[in-house]
């Protein structure tokens, strides 16, 4: 099977830092007789970091990466929370973009979510208590959901991870749990792409079997 590349322009450390432990996860693994390099390959140089969520600032970075790779597929990862509470409207403008741009993909609501996705038994039904009590359906901002996160989560630091976090354990967590990702969409948006779901099938078609 030919290696299949994904540049991922992100919206910040936090998602480098992800693309990062995860391309050194996959290179860990075994390369298929007659292969040069791993089934999947994301590449993260640090200019792909926004560092903001607004989609202008998205739209600008992704048009300056195109413009440097043509034949490479080029995705976006942001937080849903500043389209879901239109900030800056920047849902606004998401509901406006020109065909050029591809439909985002999400985080439901941001980084931290998806990083619970990971996890299970107590510390995921945390999770899952602290969303459901608000932050599911009206997004927190950072100052009012990180303290929760920090105390399920005691080893996470924003825009860092574990050395040890991507694993096949923790990304079948992913694929078992990303059903479980707040949804809500108050304008109806249309295009809404989610990291979550691209990852797993990009994953399960480059390496079947692995997520069973």
């Amino acid at each position: 099977m030919p290696c299949t590349r994904h540049i991922i322009v992100c919206e910040g450390e936090s998602e480098w830092a992800y693309l990062q432990r995860l391309q050194s996860f996959l290179e860990e693994q075994q390369i298929a007789d007659g292969a040069f390099e791993p089934a999947l390959r994301f590449i993260v140089p640090e200019r792909v970091i926004v560092k903001t969520g607004t989609f202008g600032k998205l739209k600008t970075r992704y048009n300056q990466i195109r413009k440097e790779n043509r034949r490479t597929s080029i995705q976006i990862w942001a937080d849903f929370d500043l389209y879901h509470r239109n900030d800056k409207h920047c849902g606004d403008h998401y509901a406006h973009k020109t065909a050029g741009i591809p439909n985002f993909l999400f985080s439901y609501h941001n980084f931290e979510d998806f990083f619970a996705l990971h996890s299970d038994g107590d510390r995921f039904d945390a999770w899952r208590r602290f969303g459901a009590r608000g932050h599911f359906t009206t997004p927190l901002h950072s100052d009012g959901y990180l303290p929760e996160i920090e105390s399920i989560f005691p080893d996470y630091t924003k825009g860092g991870l574990p050395a040890d976090f991507i694993s096949w354990d923790s990304l079948r967590n992913l694929k078992r749990n990303k059903c479980h990702q707040p949804r809500p969409n108050p304008q109806n948006r249309q295009g809404l792409g989610c990291f979550a779901d691209f990852l797993i099938g990009e994953i399960e078609r480059a390496y079947p079997g692995a997520l069973d």
